[in-house]
């Protein structure tokens, strides 16, 4: 039965280490400064080389990442993602604190009827996979990462990605070229369109503002986000992008009651702050609503990405 923990999987759920939810990992290892935006709790290493088992706990009022019917937020195993991705290459392959890490693209499937929440905060288990290691002399210098959700013993999904960690030197080289260094000016971030329209309640956590086009918008990027901007960046985060594919989506079907059930992303260069951003969605056949968004500054595509959204 679909969300339901498959036989096939069951050996592998009952050989898992215990793990504990008593209290976050140390927030440097997933580069937060907010200890309350720290999913993760622990971790084990499988039998199988670069197979591991994270906990992480989901909270279940969180400030930006909202219940929606009940349900958790889907874009939860993507931050998650994000994080035992980091956490592994720290702890697990030496990558020194400094390095810097860029996600090239993003993959989430969730199944929605588990995601409900429940009584007490989600103690979550993830079944991670590392390939396609690549490494820079002897420093982890690329990663594929595949995570598989469980929730009280029902899978809830699976998250997916491609990372590369860079030096600080090397990110350097990577984010601004011959030209070297600049500082960014001030950050486009104009008024919200109704938060309504996108499923919120707060101005502040809307990502898209006017309309400049049919099922087009300009991007806001409010530097003040104290979940998107956790700390301070030298570009727009992937999670905002990620969350300007999602709302944007939301607004082009009329469907600020839907959720997430996936989302693929590819991002293909930086973004920057001060830029004028803008989305584009078109409407897709494969769904009733499935739609292909492209975020993009200066005539260039910076991320594109594909959204399914159902109504429950």
């Amino acid at each position: 039965m679909e969300g339901f923990v498959t036989r096939a999987c069951q050996p592998l759920l009952e050989a898992i280490p215990a793990l504990s939810f008593e209290r976050s990992i140390a927030r440097r290892y997933v580069h937060r400064q907010a200890i309350t935006e720290v999913f993760l709790t622990d971790h084990a290493e499988l039998s199988q080389p670069n197979h591991f088992v994270i906990a992480a706990q989901w909270p279940r009022l969180h400030g930006f990442y909202r219940t929606r019917g009940g349900l958790y937020d889907p874009m939860l195993m993507t931050e998650t993602l994000r994080q035992a991705a980091i956490y592994l290459a720290h702890a697990r392959y030496r990558v020194p604190l400094s390095g810097r890490f860029v996600m090239q693209d993003i993959r989430v499937r969730a199944q929605l009827a588990p995601l409900e929440v429940g009584p007490a905060a989600a103690d979550v288990t993830a079944i991670v996979t590392l390939s396609d290691l690549v490494h820079r002399g002897d420093t982890l210098s690329s990663l594929h990462i595949d995570l598989r959700f469980w929730l009280a013993g029902r899978e809830i999904g699976s998250a997916s990605g491609v990372a590369v960690v860079l030096p600080p030197s090397a990110y350097t080289r990577a984010r601004w070229g011959a030209a070297g260094p600049r500082t960014p000016g001030p950050a486009r971030c104009g008024t919200a369109i109704a938060p309504s329209l996108v499923g919120h309640v707060e101005d502040q956590h809307v990502v898209i503002g006017r309309q400049t086009a049919r099922d087009e918008w300009e991007v806001r990027v409010d530097v003040t986000h104290p979940v998107l901007f956790d700390h301070p960046l030298d570009h727009i985060p992937g999670m905002l992008l990620l969350e300007v594919l999602r709302q944007s989506t939301f607004a082009t079907f009329d469907v600020p009651d839907a959720h997430l059930e996936s989302i693929d992303a590819v991002f293909h260069q930086f973004a920057e702050l001060d830029q004028r951003t803008t989305v584009r969605v078109r409407m897709l056949d494969d769904g009733p609503l499935t739609a292909r968004a492209v975020i993009r500054q200066a005539g260039v595509d910076v991320t594109t990405g594909t959204i399914r959204l159902t109504r429950r």
